[in-house]
């Protein structure tokens, strides 16, 4: 009677924590190579705004992303010789905002090259606003002068 309770508790929390088709489906398609092309504003006008409190939206131009979906791990590459270059590493979740929508938080939290945290318990929390094969968007609301405001990030699939 105790192996079968235990094996119920098992199968119940094994299920409790799987990932919905929806999300294994969008975990698939981000995993891979991207570009981060640019970096747009929902408002007109010229921004000058620091990334993830790492650097600024021009050194972020062409950046070169990994996104690892069998372990949640990934990478992203500054290449623009006028910023602080390299790699930094960092752990990744798509999850969908209800049932079957189709809408996504996107979290992102630092890690070092062995996977362990940088910053504690801080990280930031996006919604995917766009994602195939070939393309993704990633939209993160901050405030600013009172009101919200969106900085897009938009990605391209690449080969690298």
């Amino acid at each position: 009677m105790k192996k079968i309770g235990i094996t119920l508790f098992m199968a119940t929390l094994l299920v409790s924590c799987s990932l919905s088709k929806v999300e294994k489906s969008a975990r698939k398609t981000i995993d891979g190579n991207w570009v981060l092309n640019s970096v747009t504003y929902d408002e007109q006008g010229v921004f000058n705004t620091t990334l993830f409190d790492d650097t600024t939206t021009s050194c972020f131009k062409d950046s070169q992303w990994f996104f690892r979906s069998n372990n949640s791990t990934g990478t992203y590459n500054i290449i623009n010789a006028d910023c602080s270059t390299g790699v930094r590493y960092f752990r990744w979740a798509a999850n969908e905002i209800g049932k079957d929508t189709g809408d996504f938080d996107f979290t992102l939290k630092f890690t070092d090259e062995k996977k362990k945290d940088l910053q504690g318990k801080t990280g930031y929390r996006m919604k995917m606003k766009y994602l195939d094969d070939n393309s993704m968007q990633i939209t993160q609301t901050i405030q600013f002068e009172g009101k919200p405001f969106n900085i897009n990030l938009n990605y391209t699939r690449t080969t690298l």
